[in-house]
């Protein structure tokens, strides 16, 4: 049986002294990770751990792209592209990308207009390439959703969800992915979000290095949460945990396509 982390940063410096540690358990229990990146810098080192480590293996998968925490200052769309293209057979997708109100706020010159050029640019790279892209939504899911159709994007999914149900509606109707992580173990917010989405346009992610509390209260963030995720999703939807599994799966393979 396979699991799938689909929101992973395994190219941040938090864990540079845990790879083998985490790559030896990805290995020993067929977890697959999707390393996402934020920048140009983070989406070299992704694809060098994916070239040093696991060239030959799918379970270390690599999405490039600029996250809108990132949008501003200089930004080389040219370089990102170039990057892109010469390595273009061990990247899986493009991410995280998206529009984040949040950040224009940290930094006068990270303006929506801004973050909206860079998004677009990727999405445009992501049509090109026809690669997958995630999607860094928060209090965006509007403008994205208006952005988005504009594009021929192969699949798409919105990173955790944490919109409202008519909005998780809407992105379901368009057939559009979401993804819940190890916060679904304690926030009743998100048990409700997970019962309205579609089943089968559901995945389970980490969001490592980010820490989470509760149960996971100390634990470093890593791809073995999956296995938990997929258990209370299990109990919450009333399915067994092979099948939530199967389910998961089946989900994460055809939104990589």
């Amino acid at each position: 049986m396979y699991y799938v982390d689909s929101h992973i940063h395994l190219s941040d410096k938090n864990y540079n002294k845990y790879h083998k540690m985490i790559f030896d358990y990805m290995r020993q229990a067929n977890v697959q990770s999707i390393c996402m990146s934020e920048d140009f810098n983070s989406s070299v080192e992704a694809l060098s751990l994916k070239e040093k480590f696991f060239k030959d293996s799918d379970l270390f998968r690599v999405f490039v792209g600029i996250h809108p925490q990132f949008a501003a200052g200089s930004v080389n769309l040219q370089l990102f592209e170039s990057l892109l293209q010469s390595k273009l057979e061990f990247i899986t997708g493009i991410g995280e990308i998206g529009i984040d109100p949040t950040y224009t706020n940290l930094d006068p010159d990270n303006t929506l207009e801004r973050q909206k050029i860079v998004f677009e640019e990727m999405l445009y790279l992501a049509e090109k390439n026809e690669k997958p892209v995630s999607l860094h939504s928060r209090k965006s899911v509007n403008e994205i959703l208006e952005i988005l159709p504009s594009y021929k994007i192969r699949n798409a999914i919105f990173h955790w969800y944490d919109g409202n149900k008519s909005n998780l509606k809407r992105i379901n109707d368009k057939g559009y992915f979401v993804s819940f992580g190890p916060y679904l173990l304690y926030s009743n917010d998100k048990h409700a979000l997970l019962k309205e989405s579609d089943i089968n346009l559901i995945l389970v992610e980490t969001d490592g290095p980010v820490k989470y509390r509760n149960c996971f209260d100390g634990a470093l963030t890593s791809p073995s949460m999956v296995i938990s995720i997929v258990y209370f999703a299990s109990v919450l939807l009333k399915k067994s945990f092979e099948e939530m599994s199967e389910i998961l799966y089946d989900n994460s393979t055809r939104f990589l396509n």
